[in-house]
């Protein structure tokens, strides 16, 4: 019984080693075939100053102040930080 048990392990092993002698080689540099595809074209994010969410400033709705564009999530953040630059020159 050992016998035959001995006898399948070399075998198992003659086969992962021949297997291994076929096997192509594959450089570190190189990236596997799954996983080349086109990126998507980065857009920096910018952060709503009122609920901190961050938004493509493509798509969201923007406001000019002073010579710099604030972006915005939503209309009621912007109408929340016109609010509060209201309040602040008012005092």
């Amino acid at each position: 019984m050992s016998k035959v048990f001995l006898l399948a392990l070399i075998a198992t092993l003659a086969y992962f080693f021949v297997r291994s002698l076929f096997k192509p080689i594959r450089k570190p540099e190189q990236k596997p075939a799954y996983k080349k595809r086109s990126a998507e074209s980065a857009t920096e994010m910018v952060q709503d100053p009122v609920c901190g969410m961050f938004v493509d400033p493509k798509k969201s709705l923007s406001l000019e102040r002073r010579g710099v564009s604030i972006f915005f999530c939503s209309d009621q953040c912007r109408s929340e930080y016109l609010r509060r630059i209201e309040q602040g020159e008012k005092q």
